[in-house]
């Protein structure tokens, strides 16, 4: 008995290390990223242990059930070097995959999801970049190496066995088998976080911290669990099958009214363009003289968001009004093969040339295969470069001073009217440029802000190539960006201030100028464009046109919460319940949550946009699920 008793003790000393290890990734965690957040207390680190405890509980099963199996090879050295290895496993993958935030998350400020296995299996760009991941965030790997050394000095020290080998008895079987019992049951409720009704989630992290300070709650292995094998979308009843039109319907009907029938359109997609990083938009503090001098000269959406975090999230939300609602990325989803009204394939009706152009490798986040399903008749990528020799940056794919000239190139042969989508690389990390621009563009305070201005000049070049050409009086250019990235400004920092992204539509020969200070989305983007073409047309859109009179909206979806800004109002909602909102009128910041503290003015309010926010959910998850995304 004495022996299954120090299987015990050295069991719960291995979880406490366990414990321990989590404890200091979650501090680490916060360290690197304490910019994000605010308003930190102490007790946010104590109840991170619950999900520690989730965490710790799935990848330390098989150390709980090996340790405490009742048979009496347990004693035996050979057994013994199979619980240290099965202990090392469990703390490796813990350490691991805890200080993939410690870089990731400045990039898409969530914890990471299990999709992040989905991203690194579609095109070979984590092959391709991972040595230059290695040189700019050695420091992960110095910390996991002195995480894993900490581990064993502890095991080390406190878990050295010190028991002979002894045969069991047949009481003693039975004895040990209730105790493995009563172990295993208790490693269940600690797969489900405790007792209650339903196994913790993500969302679960709302009762101990507000949205911005989520992160430092959770921890990125539980994250990944919560995520693993499921898209977390289900059909919604939220308001009955005979009302939810009523309160929402993503029909809608583009009637004609735009002057620009027969433009060509140019879409250009900036890569990690945050809104704070163009001078026009913060009072000419930024790194993009060129776009700062066409804001003069175009419209404007002040108030613009990105629906998503990454890229792969941008292209649906763009070119098919879905915006990013869910954990799984829509092209790496379960409904990737829903039947889609694709802004390209309506102009194509309308006899538009469509094509896309990205200087990145073919297959780079599923671009190639997605804007194909949505209509794009032709696709250029790396493989299709002529210089790729010559102007490939050593990582992504081509430069975009070199591939924007190229873009131009093509775009002056092909038949009017066309829609041509150009996706630029250069301000992704690892932030290159060429060579002989290194002193040209200002440092910044950020990597980025290097490339930023490149990317700036290579647009400038571009545009003065482009006006040159026949077609160019006859295009409207649009902007946008794919997301936001790292910020240094708090207003930027924000649940919403992270989505901010510069929006503007540039036409040449005209008088379209102005601003809009109502929210847009990528989702607005389609129906806008069709009214401006004077397309007439009936679809189904998660965005709204912007010069109609319908109140506007932002959405977006982090870790299983929902947030909505409607109204001069922030609103965040776990799926149940509103947790947190906000007034944007005298609160930009978002640092005074009403919840528990409205009037009835803000209670009216609060109401309202809980109903939008509800009807969009209902009506996003039914119809992807029921395969309802056209017009029948």
């Amino acid at each position: 008995m004495s022996s299954y008793l120090n299987h015990l003790k050295l069991l719960i000393k291995k979880l406490l290390i366990s414990f321990i290890i989590f404890s200091i990734c979650r501090i680490l965690f916060y360290l690197f990223n304490s910019h994000h957040f605010i308003d930190v207390s102490f007790s946010l680190f104590f109840y991170g242990i619950r999900f520690d405890l989730v965490a710790i509980s799935f990848l330390f099963s098989p150390l709980i059930v090996l340790q405490l199996i009742p048979f009496s090879f347990r004693n035996f050295k050979w057994y013994n070097k199979i619980l240290t290895g099965t202990f090392y496993i469990g703390i490796g993958l813990g350490i691991s995959l805890n200080l993939i935030d410690l870089v990731y998350f400045d990039f898409t400020l969530k914890r990471t999801t299990a999709d992040l296995f989905g991203i690194i299996s579609t095109g070979d760009d984590f092959l391709n970049l991972l040595p230059n991941y290695i040189m700019d965030f050695w420091y992960a790997y110095v910390l996991f190496a002195a995480l894993i050394i900490l581990s064993w000095f502890l095991h080390r020290t406190y878990c050295n066995p010190a028991f002979n080998f002894s045969p069991l008895r047949k009481k003693n079987y039975l004895i040990h088998s209730v105790i493995l019992i009563l172990f295993s049951g208790l490693t269940i409720i600690g797969m489900r976080g405790g007792l209650q009704y339903k196994p913790i989630d993500i969302v679960n992290a709302g009762k101990y911290a507000e949205a911005q300070n989520l992160p430092i709650v959770l921890n990125t292995p539980f994250t990944i669990l919560k995520t693993m094998l499921i898209d977390n979308i289900e059909k919604k009843y939220y308001f009955a099958d005979n009302k939810i039109e009523s309160v929402y319907n993503p029909i809608k009907t583009i009637s004609k009214g735009g002057s620009f029938q027969g433009r060509n359109v140019v879409l250009i997609i900036l890569e990690s363009f945050a809104k704070e990083y163009v001078g026009g938009f913060n009072d000419g503090k930024g790194y993009t003289p060129f776009i700062d001098s066409l804001l003069k000269k175009s419209y404007v959406f002040t108030n613009s968001y990105a629906n998503g975090q990454r890229s792969i999230e941008a292209l649906p939300c763009i070119f098919s009004s879905i915006p990013q609602l869910m954990n799984s990325p829509y092209v790496l989803s379960n409904y990737s093969g829903n039947k889609l009204d694709g802004l390209p394939s309506i102009l194509k009706k309308e006899g538009y040339n469509t094509s896309f152009y990205h200087g990145g490798k073919n297959g780079t986040m599923g671009f190639d295969a997605f804007s194909s399903l949505v209509g794009i008749d032709n696709y250029y990528g790396l493989d299709e470069y002529p210089n790729k020799k010559e102007d490939f940056d050593g990582l992504w794919g081509v430069f975009d001073e070199p591939y924007l000239q190229y873009f131009s190139a093509k775009l002056n042969v092909k038949k009017e009217p066309f829609f041509s989508t150009i996706f630029t690389i250069s301000s992704h990390h690892p932030y290159t440029i060429p060579q002989k621009y290194s002193d040209k563009f200002p440092k910044g305070t950020l990597p980025s802000h290097e490339t930023i201005g490149y990317t700036d000049f290579a647009l400038e070049s571009f545009f003065n190539d482009a006006k040159k050409m026949p077609w160019f009086n006859n295009t409207i250019f649009v902007f946008t960006a794919d997301h936001s990235a790292q910020s240094k400004d708090a207003k930027y920092k924000t649940r919403l201030g992270r989505f901010a992204i510069p929006t503007f539509i540039y036409a040449p020969s005209s008088s379209f100028t102005g601003q809009s200070e109502n929210y847009f989305q990528h989702a607005d983007i389609t129906p806008t464009l069709l009214w401006l073409l004077g397309i007439e047309k009936t679809l189904i859109t998660f965005g709204n046109n912007a010069f109609n009179t319908d109140k506007k909206y932002s959405i977006n979806y982090i870790n299983k919460s929902y947030q909505i800004a409607y109204i001069n109002s922030f609103l965040i909602f776990n799926g149940e319940k509103t947790t947190e909102f906000y007034n944007l009128n005298n609160d930009s910041l978002l640092t005074n949550n009403l919840i528990g503290n409205l009037d009835q003015q803000q209670k009216d309010k609060k109401i309202k946009t809980e109903i939008l926010l509800k009807g969009i959910i209902q009506q996003y998850n039914n119809r992807l699920i029921n395969n309802q995304l056209t017009i029948q």
